[in-house]
């Protein structure tokens, strides 16, 4: 049997504190290098999420940062409002963007769910199941058709995906609750 001394345990332990310590610089070079890169796609996407549902707006006013934006067309009137919600999906974050004017939902976008199982959860972002929610008014809850008990407005899950579809109804409901707490129309 080996004995143990001084230089067998410290030799190998500051060898590993070292490597551990280079990895740790260098993750955090990289997360430096590329936080900005991964802000500014973020935003794009949310961007185009807005500009794909609500395609009369030419521009959009920050009401709430990050959040709440009101569209405007060419003369400055609104055409609009784009809510940006997240949830918790199956596999993780949902991020979803709701067009809402006149108090009815005139479109929904899942813009984030890559962490959603493919072909299952991921399909919360397919037109089939966003369609769902165009024309839904702001005054009523939305539930999944599984959940209803005889309140709110239905919609259909996506098969073998109900946590993932839940997880938007909740992002929209939590988007129309928004526009309805900070808007004009809303109120």
């Amino acid at each position: 049997m080996k004995k143990l001394n001084f230089k067998s345990i410290f030799i190998p332990t500051f060898s590993l504190f070292i490597i551990c310590l280079i990895i740790t610089a260098l993750l955090s070079v990289t997360n430096a290098a590329t936080k900005d890169k991964i802000a500014e796609n973020e935003a794009q996407t949310k961007s185009e999420a807005m500009r794909s549902i609500c395609e009369e707006a030419v521009d959009f006013d920050e009401i709430i940062k990050d959040v709440l934006y009101k569209g405007k067309d060419n003369s400055g009137n609104t055409v609009g409002y784009a809510v940006s919600t997240i949830a918790n999906g199956y596999g993780g974050q949902i991020m979803v963007m709701t067009v809402i004017k006149d108090d009815k939902v005139i479109g929904v976008e899942v813009y984030y769910n890559d962490d959603e199982t493919p072909g299952l959860g991921k399909n919360t972002s397919l037109s089939f199941f966003t369609d769902q929610f165009k024309g839904l008014p702001t005054d009523e809850n939305i539930v999944v058709s599984k959940d209803y008990a005889g309140n709110g407005q239905q919609i259909d899950a996506v098969t073998s995906a109900t946590i993932s579809s839940r997880a938007v109804v909740a992002a929209v409901n939590e988007a129309v609750k928004i526009y309805n707490e900070n808007t004009e129309e809303g109120n």
